[in-house]
């Protein structure tokens, strides 16, 4: 089932081919953003007069909720939004689907930020782009609680962007936390593996009969909320990827 989330304030709950291996200075100049910039934010984060007190009272609910991924949710108080410019958030979200390649079930989550006034040069004429994918082989699926597999997306670090969540199988649990920067970074880690996103958005976990992983990162096409489903669909008919999901040891 897809389940498409768009967060278009605080934080919500949710169940490329881009050359970015160029230097930081480099992507600052295509987010709008500069160094300046990011020392009035790390400035505000302890000038407790541009904290949004109305957000952290509404964040405390959040303190002692259900597993989310592999950390606690933190409620920290967190500077107003618009100190960073008028339309500098404008959401972001998650995607998630359950496919089939070949023979096995493999869930989908991915996290996208929406375009705004600081990556808008960067997102060109996108209204929103994916900065992690995550397709995990499965055993199992929950389709009536679906307590197997959850995730979260949080603006709290904005105009840096987190989402995090877990996906459990029979007898393993994958748990993974990716992050996007202002400055156009992005790095994921997974199970204490670290990708660095810029070398490929797209990452692939086949969980093995002996307790171990594999993994494939793939350098995808620029994707959106809205092709995300699409692309999913036709990378998993390629050989490769039916063999990565497919093999004699894979669960």
């Amino acid at each position: 089932m897809k389940n498409i989330v768009v967060i278009l304030s605080l934080i919500i709950l949710g169940c490329s081919n881009v050359d970015k291996t160029s230097n930081v200075e480099s992507n600052i100049v295509k987010t709008g953003w500069n160094q300046q910039k990011r020392e009035q934010y790390l400035n505000n984060r302890n000038d407790s007069t541009t904290w949004d007190n109305e957000m952290l009272n509404n964040d405390k609910q959040l303190i002692g909720i259900s597993e989310l991924g592999p950390f606690e949710l933190g409620v920290f108080p967190v500077p107003k939004y618009e100190l960073l410019g008028e339309g500098s958030f404008k959401g972001l979200g998650n995607t998630n689907e359950d496919f089939k390649a070949g023979n096995k079930t493999v869930v989908m989550n991915s996290f996208f930020v929406a375009k705004n006034e600081i990556n808008k040069e960067r997102l060109d004429d996108k209204g929103n782009e994916v900065f992690f994918q995550l397709l995990v082989l499965t055993d199992t699926l929950d389709t009536e609680n679906y307590n197997l597999n959850k995730s979260i997306a949080i603006s709290r670090n904005h105009p840096d962007y987190v989402g995090q969540g877990f996906v459990k199988t029979k007898s393993n649990t994958i748990d993974y936390v990716a992050f996007d920067t202002a400055e156009g970074e992005s790095y994921a880690i997974i199970n204490t593996r670290l990708f660095n996103l810029n070398f490929g958005k797209t990452i692939l976990i086949a969980p093995q009969k002996d307790g171990t992983f594999r993994s494939l990162q793939v350098k995808s096409p620029v994707l959106t909320s809205e092709t995300i489903i699409e692309y999913t669909e036709s990378i998993l008919e390629e050989d490769t990827m039916l063999k990565f999901f497919n093999g004699k040891d894979v669960i």
